[in-house]
């Protein structure tokens, strides 16, 4: 992720050497002294040196620095002295002052030559046009301007343009709706109601609004500031545009936009095409992207409320725009200020990295809530994301050939294929959902029917989706999604976040490694709770996955590399209707608490393992009914015989009457696993019911204390080092009574999704 650090220092130390002359006092937006914040920005002379000079190094991406600063120039909103007044008026507009800095022809007010002027007044069909070669400012204090043809006001001045808005003034800027881009004194000049060619700024404490009837609202195509001030843009296609850059440091922006809101198009030079967010408030409502930059879209402060309604339509083609809340052609990252989005297509999209260190987020997304095509990082803040898109059949990784869990009839992934599935009238299943059946017999039936999936038949709708990797250290995500509420096309590392989780799909996957480390996770609901496609290592943090329809734990793939499943702390509680931990490799637990109220089916334990599973320490107590029951080689307290009803707590008590462990499980339990490690069986007792007078946790387990009542029940197998020894059948997962052998009974752990294709 490149590093938005920005030198306010290399700016204080400009400004300590030059000062402002000519403008009054500064005042902020609520009209209080500034003064003060000036020593902290850089003065320019005419010739605009230092600001190119410091611009240069600042806006210097791939070096690790970013971004513009404010200069005196840019906080001054109050003059106390103009060269000259300008009071428009149709036929009639009056200059005082400099009258030959200032010429008037057909309600064509032209100002050639750099200063400061008070304008005022109103044309109902005219134009203000600056020419100068120098830097102008232009104090607004009422003024209206429509055009007939062209922008109401333009700037082909060679240098910066600042526009002022006096205090409690309100100022309007409007251009027809037949305007076409034009040229103009030598420039290109955008068909909109306000453009510059250099660099604009807009301060002060009064209104501006702007209306682009024509194509778009504020056209620069420089560097674009707002300072302050309330400014209302509507525009017909994109509301604010800067091409260099656009920059908020205080403003209070309305946008209405049939295009994209906020926009930065420099594409070809990577220091520059950024949107820069520091303060002020943006409400944007767009039929395309809210915000858009091509380089980078940094956030530090602020309020946004961003509404992407999907109408804006490509005026060349006739197909649909980009729809999204935030979208970059570079990284994003916000290090602060609130922001809510709701979006017909992608919450925030980026094709690079993305970070988010501070702030509030708030997602409503028809597609993924976040995603980035590189690595993703969250490090802080609080984000709540609610995905509401219908996940297409070949986007949903869970339906695909020969990789149906259960009985091995049905897609996992979605709850109506599964009806369906049920359903006596195979005309009700879709027929997507058919070819996929009928070409699973072969890999290149498979493949074709991939591959006859479009862009649009492939959407997601993901809460978080990385294309790189993904690492969680700080901050809280609240996520409901139609789909994978976090994924990772790389590795995935959690090591401090708080996660709620609730989805249609699964709760977290990953492509390569996953680790948990630290923080908190509750899976509310979900398909799969937690799946790598290569190895899982939880050694601390909390685990909750209360209603997983098909496994808890996954880890499994398409390629040859390592799937282990590895526990060596943490807590993890796993409430599955499929298998609680499944691992198409080894499994090996030294450490923490695994708690396992698994299937009730035929075709699913509480563990499953197509390798070794090793047991040396740890709190392992696994609960499931008349499964395929499998468990590790040695250390382990084994009972098939229990007859304990949903509800009912299972109790493992030592042999002074301590509760060592017990669990409240939501379904019927027949199948007891307990790790004992090297200590004699006998020295424990399953009790199944009773009255325990100790405190549960929210999942119903608790440890120490007594119960009293309940039904004894004699463990009929053991894999303890002294008189557990080794059940009838031998060898991993062999078990008593007629209990199948775990290496050969039941069905064999289930392989994880093997497409990539929408994931």
């Amino acid at each position: 992720m490149q590093k938005k650090i920005f030198a306010w220092a290399m700016s204080m130390a400009v400004a300590a050497m030059i000062t402002c002359t000519g403008c009054a006092q500064n005042t902020n937006s609520s009209g209080t002294d500034s003064g003060s914040s000036t020593a902290q920005t850089t003065t320019l002379d005419d010739n605009d040196t230092a600001e190119a000079a410091v611009g240069q190094s600042l806006s210097a991406i791939q070096s690790g620095e970013a971004g513009v600063t404010t200069d005196e120039d840019d906080l001054c909103d109050n003059y106390d002295a103009f060269d000259a007044e300008i009071t428009l008026e149709d036929d009639s507009t009056k200059v005082k002052g400099n009258t030959k800095a200032v010429s008037v022809k057909d309600n064509c007010v032209t100002i050639s030559a750099g200063g400061t002027y008070r304008l005022s007044g109103k044309l109902t069909k005219g134009q203000v046009l600056v020419t100068s070669s120098e830097k102008v400012k232009l104090y607004l204090d009422g003024v209206e301007i429509t055009s007939p043809s062209g922008p109401a006001l333009v700037c082909t001045n060679e240098k910066r343009t600042i526009l002022s808005l006096a205090k409690g003034s309100q100022n309007t800027l409007t251009d027809s709706a037949d305007n076409a881009d034009t040229e103009i004194n030598g420039c290109n000049v955008s068909a909109c109601a306000l453009f510059t060619q250099d660099k604009l700024t807009i301060n002060g404490s009064g209104s501006l609004t702007v209306t682009g009837s024509s194509v778009d609202g504020i056209v620069c195509k420089d560097d674009l500031k707002l300072v302050n001030g309330t400014i209302t843009v509507e525009a017909a296609q994109d509301g604010v545009k800067g091409k260099d850059c656009v920059a908020m440091f205080g403003a209070d922006l309305n946008v209405t936009a049939g295009n994209d809101g906020i926009k930065s198009t420099e594409s070809n030079d990577d220091t520059k095409g950024f949107l820069q967010l520091e303060q002020g408030s943006a409400t944007v409502q767009a039929g395309g992207d809210c915000l858009q930059a091509e380089t980078l879209v940094w956030i530090a402060d602020g309020t946004y409320h961003l509404t992407s309604s999907g109408t804006a339509v490509n005026t060349e083609t006739g197909e649909a725009n980009s729809s999204k809340g935030i979208h970059c052609g570079g990284d994003v990252e916000i290090a602060g200020g609130k922001l809510t989005i709701d979006a017909a297509e992608d919450g925030v999209n980026c094709t690079g990295s993305l970070e988010l260190q501070a702030g509030e987020v708030d997602v409503t997304s028809a597609e993924d809530g976040i995603q980035a095509d590189g690595d993703l990082t969250v490090s802080g803040g609080t984000v709540t994301i609610t995905t509401t898109g219908t996940v297409a059949a070949s986007a949903q990784d869970d339906f695909q050939p020969n990789n149906f869990g259960g009985n091995g009839n049905t897609p996992p992934g979605n709850a109506d294929y599964r009806q369906n599935a049920a359903a006596s009238d195979a005309s009700a299943i879709p027929a997507a959902a058919m070819q996929t059946i009928a070409d699973s017999s072969t890999d290149a039936g498979a493949s074709a029917a991939v591959a006859m999936t479009t862009a649009a038949e492939d959407a997601t709708s993901k809460g978080i989706k990385c294309g790189g990797n993904l690492t969680m250290s700080g901050g809280s995500c609240t996520i409901d999604s139609t789909d994978h509420a976090v994924h990772a096309a790389g590795t995935a590392v959690f090591s401090g976040t708080t996660l709620e989780i609730t989805s249609d799909n699964k709760g977290i996957s990953s492509h390569g490694n996953l680790e948990i480390s630290g923080g908190d996770i509750t899976i509310h609901s979900c398909t799969e709770g937690v799946e790598s496609k290569a190895e899982m290592t939880i050694s601390g943090g909390n685990v909750r996955i209360l209603d997983a329809s098909d496994d808890g734990l996954n880890t499994g793939g398409s390629d040859s590399g390592s799937h282990a499943v590895t526990i060596s702390g943490g807590y993890i509680y796993v409430n599955a209707s499929g298998d609680g931990v499944d691992s198409n490799s080894t499994w090996e637990m030294s450490g923490g608490t695994l708690l396992v109220c698994g299937s009730t089916s035929g075709g699913d334990g509480s563990l499953d393992a197509d390798g070794n599973m090793t047991y040396t320490g740890g709190t392992l107590l696994a609960l499931s009914s008349k499964g395929m029951m499998e468990y590790p080689e040695s250390g382990c307290l084994i009972a098939t015989n229990c007859n304990a009803a949903a509800g009912e707590q299972i109790s493992i008590v030592d042999k002074n009457g301590t509760v060592l462990a017990t669990l409240q499980s939501p379904k019927a339990v027949s199948d007891v696993i307990y790790g004992i490690g090297d200590s004699d069986s006998a020295d424990y007792t399953i009790v199944t019911g009773g009255t325990y007078d100790g405190t549960l946790n929210e999942d119903g387990y608790g440890e120490g204390g007594s119960v009293s009542g309940g039904t004894e029940v004699t463990a009929n197998g053991g894999t303890g080092s002294m008189n557990g020894g080794a059940p009838a059948g031998g060898g991993r997962g062999g078990a008593p009574n007629g209990a199948p052998n775990g290496g050969q009974g039941g069905t064999p752990p289930e392989m994880p999704n093997l497409n990539n294709s929408g994931s």
